[in-house]
């Protein structure tokens, strides 16, 4: 489904709300594939990041969103989203709207 796609910082991506419910459970989210009917489950971090992108937004501005919020270094922040969103892109929690610059 997204095997070829490679997430960058400009890739433009957000929540896919129309394959997906969610609930927020205390810190973590519960989420059904409306698809398939699959439950996954996210910590407080990947909840965070669904919340977040309600609307379009280069992963960039995540990253620096998520830098507001978690005393984490621009490095480690940047690679863990972008291993979260790439991984969550195979199950088809987000949709990927264009990349800025072309790339």
């Amino acid at each position: 489904m997204a095997d070829n796609i490679i997430i960058t910082l400009s890739t433009i991506v957000q929540r896919n709300e129309i394959r997906f419910i969610a609930n927020k459970l205390g810190e973590e989210m519960v989420m059904m594939n409306m698809d398939n009917g699959d439950f996954i489950t996210l910590n407080n971090v990947g909840a965070d990041i669904w919340g977040l992108s309600g609307q379009p937004l280069p992963v960039s501005g995540l990253v620096q969103k998520l830098l507001s919020i978690y005393d984490i270094t621009d490095e480690q922040c940047t690679n863990e989203t972008i291993k979260f969103l790439q991984t969550s892109m195979e199950q088809g929690m987000f949709t990927i709207h264009s990349n800025l610059n072309g790339g």
